[in-house]
């Protein structure tokens, strides 16, 4: 019984951390919908002689905040994969140790048995 309310609990700290990661999501989105209605003035930028065309304010804000969060998800997403990659390599590893182990065990027993 005690297996079925652990699995019951996890279940719904899974679904509670969705709808918070949802909740944050939309917040975000109205944040920024809202950031790029009220900073519409054009910006136009040079730098080192090259001249960025006129671009809304909240475009220049926005843009490079997009682009970092891609980033840092491209980043984690690598060492996430490296992570399970060098955990499946140690199940094979682990693997291969309990079925030498297993070995030795049924021969040592057959050892036994037969003197």
């Amino acid at each position: 019984m005690a297996d079925y309310e652990l699995t019951v609990f996890a279940t719904i700290v899974v679904w509670i951390k969705r709808l918070l990661v949802l909740a944050l999501f939309v917040v975000l989105l109205v944040f920024f919908v809202n950031f790029t209605l009220s900073n519409t003035e054009q910006i136009s930028l040079e730098m080192g002689g090259l001249t960025i065309p006129s671009v809304s304010s909240s475009t220049l804000v926005m843009v490079p905040f997009v682009l970092g969060g891609f980033a840092g998800l491209l980043v984690s997403l690598m060492l996430v994969i490296r992570l399970r990659l060098t955990n499946a390599s140690l199940r094979r590893k682990l693997a291969r140790r309990d079925t030498e182990l297993q070995k030795l065990r049924s021969s040592a027993l057959k050892g036994l048995t037969d003197a």
